[in-house]
């Protein structure tokens, strides 16, 4: 299985978990960038938040002395804007973060009666009464877009709901399709490999979290990796079939070892 390291070219990084968890570095960050920078191989960063802008991630990285440009710094936020572009969007309505909000509004039109499209994302100052509001703003028409499916976000001692629980509740009350835009959905994989101009074969993600890094890997047909530094794999995953590295110290080991053979 590890073979397919030899012909990797392109890596896509999940971030929390992989390179930071919440405020503390991972061991190995450096290592792995340095050894990328060095040897050509191109890679970039995915998450499913849609909170912060990419410029925080950006300080998070330098944290562990890894510098990187934004553009290489892919979050729900910015897939979500190339699809409404992709869609041609006029108007639309958020239920998100500030954050999230002032990156759409900035660039499509706020509409509190008949959007086209409604946004979702995950916010903890989020309440019934938005979420009911923002469902009587629903026609047959409307499209609805999330940002991710996850309905929780495990933390050192604790968990937080996340955007899967709001997706949850305006499902059942609406029985409308919602276009989910981050992991395990293929569509920011196609928009990052598209962006990059690389093929899937030779394209490797690395996350900690199985439902969303792995699942969606082999969703987008590109090799799936998932590293011991985050969540632990869920007791139901008998099967395997998916790389598995120590740290990003033994993911820079097995590929200076496949690249030399």
């Amino acid at each position: 299985m590890y073979k397919i390291l030899k012909d990797i070219d392109f890596i896509i990084f999940d971030l929390d978990g992989v390179f930071y968890r919440e405020d503390e570095n991972i061991l190995g960050t450096k290592e792995i960038i340095d050894y990328l920078n060095s040897n050509g191989i191109e890679y970039c960063f995915f998450t499913n938040n849609s909170n912060y802008k990419t410029k925080r991630y950006k300080e998070k990285l330098l944290k562990g002395a890894v510098d990187v440009n934004e553009n290489k710094i892919y979050t729900t936020t910015k897939l979500i804007e190339h699809y409404l572009f992709e869609n041609c969007a006029n108007d639309i309505y958020v239920l998100g973060s500030t954050q999230l909000q002032e990156s759409l509004y900035t660039k499509y039109q706020k509409n509190t009666t008949s959007p086209e499209f409604i946004i979702i994302g995950m916010d903890n100052n989020i309440t019934l009464k938005a979420i009911s509001n923002t469902i009587n703003l629903i026609g047959e028409n409307t499209q609805i877009i999330a940002a991710n499916p996850d309905k929780l976000i495990p933390l050192k001692d604790r968990f937080e709901l996340e955007c899967g629980v709001i997706n949850s509740i305006i499902s059942e009350f609406t029985n409308k399709e919602i276009k989910i835009i981050g992991k395990p959905n293929s569509y920011g994989y196609e928009t990052i490999l598209n962006k990059f101009n690389k093929k899937k074969e030779k394209t490797m993600m690395i996350g900690d979290t199985y439902d969303t890094d792995i699942l969606g890997a082999k969703n987008s047909k590109i090799n799936p990796a998932w590293i011991k530094t985050g969540n632990d794999l869920p007791k139901y995953v008998v099967k395997k079939d998916f790389m598995i590295f120590d740290s990003l110290i033994d993911l820079k080991e097995k590929l200076e070892k496949a690249k030399r053979n």
